[in-house]
């Protein structure tokens, strides 16, 4: 199977010493990624999501989980990680307890995520500029994600497909993933990611058709640019969650 240029390559029935698998984890694939990839998106998350979860779900407890399935080098869960903190500093809520999770398949990937070091492209400056604030200087290397934003990242080698209990999040992101699955499969592996997220919660998974989740008693964001779904606050079960498998 191709390397994909936008994102990971994955395979459904990828197993445990499956011949694919030191081409999964190893530094084979070609990936695309960078800071803030859809704007409107984070914005949703800062401006319409987490004001949401801060006055229902998420308000008595004080705490927002945030997964980014299919992380890639970290640059999507660090765009997550600074929305949310950006949201929360704007809300008042200085004393929440939060925490963004990345996973991947690739150790090189998580590698690089969990360093935090990057060389800003063209296609970043501009979010870069933004968020300037969450960003120290690295040197001849470029820019580090600053630590009071890495605090609250954990990185993990995963397939996000892999049932795994434990506490449900409020917020999941998996863009252009689940494209890779055999088509056969991906329905069901978008039930299991949704699954993760606590009914009420918020998920952007891509790509899946818009019709088929409001089929599944999944709900449109109010006041957003459309990115996000809600999951039905009468869905059962509350699958999956942090979990440390690498």
């Amino acid at each position: 199977m191709a390397a994909a240029a936008e994102t990971h390559v994955y395979d459904a029935n990828l197993h445990s010493g499956a011949d694919l698998q030191a081409f999964f984890e190893g530094d084979n694939l070609v990936t695309a990624t960078r800071f803030f990839r859809n704007r409107a998106m984070y914005l949703d998350l800062e401006q319409v999501l987490i004001p949401m979860l801060m006055q229902g779900p998420a308000r008595a407890s004080r705490r927002l989980r945030v997964w980014s399935a299919g992380c890639s080098d970290g640059r999507e869960a660090y765009s997550l990680a600074m929305s949310t903190h950006r949201g929360l500093s704007r809300n008042n809520g200085s004393g929440w307890d939060w925490q963004v999770r990345g996973s991947d398949l690739s150790r090189p990937q998580i590698a690089k995520a969990r360093a935090g070091v990057y060389v800003v492209t063209e296609h970043d400056q501009d979010a870069v500029d933004d968020y300037g604030e969450y960003f120290e200087s690295a040197g001849n290397k470029g820019l580090q994600v600053a630590e009071r934003i890495r605090a609250h990242i954990q990185f993990e080698v995963e397939d996000i497909i892999a049932y795994q209990p434990g506490e449900p999040v409020d917020i999941l992101v998996c863009s252009l993933v689940v494209l890779y699955y055999e088509q056969e499969y991906q329905k069901e592996i978008i039930r299991k990611l949704i699954s993760r997220v606590r009914p009420g919660g918020f998920f952007h998974v891509t790509p899946v058709s818009k019709r088929w989740l409001l089929s599944e008693d999944h709900h449109r964001t109010a006041g957003s640019s459309g990115a996000f779904f809600q999951r039905s606050s009468q869905a059962g079960g509350q699958d999956g969650g942090f979990s440390r498998n690498g």
